[in-house]
């Protein structure tokens, strides 16, 4: 573990540090930066590296992830170890997850929130778009690397090994009644010329009546993205799919994934053509990956119950992390979808 003064910004990378995290025999001359992405909780960007003549082979590029520079997200990352558990799972358990991530190159973390990532750089991948929305063919492919991510982990809710990911005994990793409640009457007054009614009154249900959603269902846990939606996600032209951003990443509940996914990445009337089907998908590979015992109906059940997970992420997150014009209109874009969702599943009735 490096100390707080070896891990710089992402502007201020010398060939010296990248080339010690890189491992032995490794040495860079040179090392250019430029900014990617559009992550709130983190900083990320590509490095260029030029290696000495007598250095050890390197990647032509590396993605860089780092602590964000904004104070807000920086302590909502900390609170929450959102920090520690990328680096964690990319140390623990990205060989064992069956789902494809980007490679590790490096990793350095200290006591003080300071953080590096050196991964696999899948340029020239395609990354997805949560406002565009995503295709039928690539939810399917989606679905079936979340089908292998929950079924390697499966009934592992109670692991020793694995309590580092505990989030707290709710059915939605991170979001208790407190937070909704809390974040809500701001969201609310925000965005209120922008909102629908309907989604008004979803969300002010769903605030009074929190507790009816959070009770833990009678299902086995598993390790969830938990933030598995288009944006975190990246399309090869070679048809790979590399699942990115496991800040998140949490013991939880399989159908989490699929009702963000689902609900968030399609209009509602996109959704209703579809879902079926891709539930469908998704229950066939989780079963070629060894699990056996989780049916339709119980699939159903709970993809219904978790509609509710993207009015979460859209409400909770719009209010904690830095404020941004695409940010904006990526939380209404995911409210509006989710509560249609809700609506379209009779999910209402939970609560």
């Amino acid at each position: 573990m490096e100390s707080s003064t070896a891990i710089p910004r992402p502007d201020a990378i010398e060939p010296g540090w990248l080339a010690r995290l890189l491992g032995p025999g490794v040495d860079i001359e040179t090392v250019s930066i430029m900014p990617v992405g559009t992550g709130q909780l983190g900083d990320t960007v590509r490095l260029t590296p030029t290696y000495a003549k007598h250095s050890d082979p390197g990647p032509a590029s590396i993605i860089g992830k780092f602590a964000a520079a904004d104070s807000d997200s920086r302590a909502i990352a900390s609170a929450w170890r959102l920090y520690e558990r990328e680096v964690g799972f990319y140390r623990q358990l990205a060989a064992r997850a069956s789902i494809a991530a980007p490679a590790c190159y490096g990793s350095a973390m200290d006591d003080t929130g300071a953080f590096a990532l050196l991964l696999e750089d899948c340029a020239p991948a395609r990354t997805g778009d949560q406002i565009a929305g995503i295709s039928p063919p690539d939810a399917r492919h989606a679905l079936k690397q979340a089908a292998r991510l929950h079924a390697a982990f499966w009934g592992c809710g109670e692991d020793a090994d694995l309590q580092w990911l505990e989030a707290g005994q709710l059915a939605q990793p991170f979001y208790d009644a407190t937070i909704l409640r809390s974040a809500w009457p701001g969201f609310r007054d925000r965005y209120a010329d922008a909102m629908t009614e309907s989604m008004k009154q979803v969300c002010d249900r769903l605030a009074e009546r929190y507790e009816n959603y959070s009770r833990m269902p009678d299902r086995p846990r598993c390790i969830t993205h938990n933030d598995f939606r288009p944006d975190n996600m990246l399309f090869g032209q070679d048809g790979s799919l590399h699942v990115v951003d496991w800040q998140s990443a949490a013991l939880g509940f399989n159908a989490v994934d699929v009702a963000y996914l689902i609900g968030g990445a399609f209009t509602p009337q996109d959704r209703r053509a579809v879902e079926s089907d891709l539930l469908q998908t998704y229950l066939d590979a989780l079963r070629e990956a060894g699990v056996a015992e989780y049916d339709r109906a119980a699939l159903n059940e709970d993809y219904r119950h978790f509609s509710f997970a993207g009015i979460n992420v859209a409400v909770g997150a719009a209010m904690m992390v830095k404020r941004t014009e695409r940010g904006d209109r990526m939380f209404l874009t995911m409210l509006d979808r989710h509560v249609a969702h809700v609506i379209d599943t009779g999910a209402l009735a939970i609560l």
